[in-house]
């Protein structure tokens, strides 16, 4: 029986090892690209004023889905920092989104 767990468990963690990171979700690309488009060009360069910016895009967008309008503000809170760092360090608006991995290449 410790040999069947032991095995197991080495086929886990090849697995773990072998398999690529998940990849971010349609929503997620959804959502880089649409705070990509809000946030750029940078809106005073006050984070805050980006923010509310894209959470009333955002909520407008998805009107009607009471969970994913939470999702903005979810999305605003943690992703919004990354992508406004990288449209100020010179990355393409088109490329940001990939360069974050919150879309396919």
């Amino acid at each position: 029986m410790k040999t069947v767990f032991c095995i197991v468990g080495l086929i886990a963690l090849a697995t773990a090892l072998v398999l690529p990171k998940q990849r971010a979700s349609s929503l997620d690309c959804f959502l880089c690209r649409l705070a990509v488009n809000v946030t750029d060009p940078p809106v005073d360069n006050e984070v805050h004023k980006a923010e509310d910016k894209f959470i009333a895009e955002c909520k407008k967008e998805l009107s009607g889905i009471p969970f994913l309008e939470q999702e903005c503000l979810n999305y605003a809170h943690s992703e919004l920092d990354p992508i406004i760092k990288e449209l100020e360090s010179g990355t393409a608006p088109e490329d940001v989104c990939r360069k974050i991995n919150q879309c396919p290449n």
